[in-house]
């Protein structure tokens, strides 16, 4: 017997085989996705080592969250924006592009050069800007909303559909259920298994540590997110810590999000000292916990700080740690720590990422909020006045030693109101004490400018210290890197081979040592023949060279970078030699 198959029937099936994996009473989530582009030179508009602005690329698929990876330490600024489906760009959002979210080098995961991830929701095309160009640039991008592809947008429109009226006619059949009560002392949480860890799982098991104190950080996503997204910009930081950066799972131990949803983050336990990727040099003592946005300017609402101060507040409990006041911590040592290897610092219970480590998070406003945030941890109760937010920049951020470079900043309300006629200090990073260089009064525009003649390489920031009606606020703290000033003596011009030229000069500020380097004219080009170590004495060297063959020759004098300044170098000599 004959079985005809109509084209009617065949559809139906094949429909019934799109939506099966929707046909469930639980909550159905599409499969998130990775994907990257390498980029090459010519993908910029400007040559290799300087500033780069990209053309418009056009990513292989749509996509929710995206970074960027590169080979070697380089640390660039980084800007990105991207366009939604053909409409208008976004605003240039920056990255965080340091070493300071990597794991301690002592675990078993390994550092990375890369961005932080971004969340813009959904996208197609993106153009970026970095200070300077990086080798092995890769683009990471992840799609965990079903959409990356024309395709994947009508099954995901079907499953959904089906899987609300599947979970719809349970929840009319069964009552509906209740969700498991918590531990009484745990604030409420979002748990892994309720944002999708299972479509993000570890590469190790959890390795633990102990908590002495808490991180605060911000994800840098772009702010205008809905409750919906929240879970899945969790899920998306997760397999971009996990796919491209190559750790083993979320480097933070929780999340918070703008509306005040808490969210489980790095498998381990919640109440276990779980070892993270928060912060390079301290990960081993610590936890940390991050808002997800970008708080440089926008100050995280008042239902997700008490959210962070509940958890914090539990969380520290648990571990039988204070709720206020320092701790002393040890040092893992890393690129971006402050501190090196086994070095002791003595900090608060709750502090910022930029505290230990050269990164500008959790951005200015939040950063502002922390004593607030304290107050909440330790009493329940939120301090007292007004939010302030102090910004502070640099008229350059390298100079020679001795060199003037102005500095001047804003102090506003947290709605961006100019605040008259108020102190802000001037400061800079002596050890591990803040000195201050200067007071200075803000104008009608809530503005101040100063100059500064640093002595080395120092890290300065600008501070508001406070009053019954306005909050303290600190702004980012800016590195500025001095390099040392060489100069030569008179060197003859011509000589003879064999014969030695002689070579001196100072170097300020004193150094023990500096680096002769000699180079030879091959060709066409000069190629370097020699490098000799040369002595320092009251700042002051003297050293010669000889001269093997007759030609034209470069001699030049460098003071290699150290604790105290950068690598400086002298101008260069030309000599030419004869034969006799």
């Amino acid at each position: 017997m004959k079985v005809l198959v109509t084209a009617g029937a065949l559809a139906g099936v094949l429909m019934v085989l799109q939506v099966a994996p929707a046909l469930s009473a639980g909550r159905w989530e599409p499969d998130p996705v990775d994907f990257e582009t390498a980029l090459s030179q010519p993908a910029a508009a400007t040559a290799a080592g300087g500033p780069v602005r990209s053309r418009a690329l056009t990513a292989p698929a749509r996509f929710n969250l995206m970074g960027f990876r590169w080979r070697g330490r380089s640390e660039p600024r980084v800007a990105v924006r991207v366009r939604r489906d053909g409409r208008r760009w976004s605003r240039w959002q920056r990255l965080e592009a340091h070493a300071d979210h990597n794991p301690d080098r002592a675990s078993g995961e390994r550092p990375v050069a890369a961005s932080d991830p971004v969340w813009v929701g959904e996208a197609d095309q993106v153009q970026y800007r970095m200070s300077r160009s990086v080798p092995g640039l890769r683009l990471h991008f992840v799609n965990v909303k079903g959409t990356a592809t024309a395709g994947d947008r009508l099954r995901t429109a079907m499953r959904r559909v089906a899987n609300t009226a599947v979970s719809t006619l349970a929840a009319g059949l069964t009552g509906g259920s209740a969700r498991a009560q918590v531990a009484d002392a745990e604030p409420p949480i979002v748990h892994r298994r309720d944002w999708g860890a299972s479509k993000c799982p570890p590469r190790a098991r959890p390795e633990y540590g102990t908590v002495k104190a808490a991180y605060v950080h911000h994800t840098v996503s772009l702010n205008d997110y809905t409750p919906e997204e929240a879970p899945s910009i969790v899920l998306a930081i997760c397999r971009y810590h996990r796919n491209s950066n190559g750790w083993n799972d979320i480097g933070y131990q929780a999340l918070v999000d703008k509306y005040g949803t808490l969210y489980e983050g790095r498998a381990g336990g919640l109440d276990s000292a779980v070892i993270g990727a928060q912060a390079q040099g301290f990960n081993a003592e610590t936890t940390g916990v991050a808002s997800i946005g970008d708080n440089s300017s926008q100050l995280l609402p008042d239902v997700a700080v008490e959210s962070l101060a509940a958890y914090l507040r539990w969380k520290l409990a648990v571990h039988g740690v204070p709720l206020s006041g320092q701790v002393t911590l040890t040092s893992a040592g890393g690129e971006s720590s402050r501190y090196a290897a086994g070095r002791r610092v003595r900090v608060t219970r709750v502090l910022g990422h930029r505290d230990t480590n050269s990164t500008a998070c959790p951005g200015s406003a939040l950063y502002a909020e922390l004593d607030d945030l304290r107050a909440r941890v330790a009493t329940g109760v939120p301090l007292p006045g007004l939010p302030t937010i102090a910004t502070a920049e640099l008229s350059a951020t390298h100079t020679t030693y001795g060199g003037k470079v102005g500095v001047s900043g804003t102090l506003t309300s947290d709605v961006g109101q100019p605040l008259f006629g108020l102190p802000v200090k001037l400061q800079v990073l002596r050890g591990e004490r803040w000195q201050t260089l200067a007071t200075l009064t803000t104008d009608a525009a809530g503005a101040w400018a100063s100059t500064v003649v640093p002595r080395g390489t120092r890290l300065l920031r600008a501070t508001y210290p406070g009053s019954l009606q306005w909050r303290r606020s600190y702004s980012p703290e800016m590195l500025l890197r001095v390099a040392p000033v060489v100069t030569l003596g008179r060197t003859a011009a011509t000589g003879v081979r064999g014969r030695r030229f002689k070579v001196s000069g100072r170097v300020t500020p004193r150094k023990t040592v500096v680096y002769q380097v000699l180079q030879q004219r091959i060709g066409s080009s000069y190629r370097k023949v020699g490098t000799r170590a040369v002595s320092v004495r009251a700042g002051r060297f003297r050293s010669s060279f000889a001269p093997g063959y007759t030609g034209l020759y470069r001699v030049y004098v460098v003071a290699l970078a150290d604790g105290a300044t950068d690598r400086g170098r002298s101008q260069l000599r030309v000599v030419r030699v004869a034969r006799r």
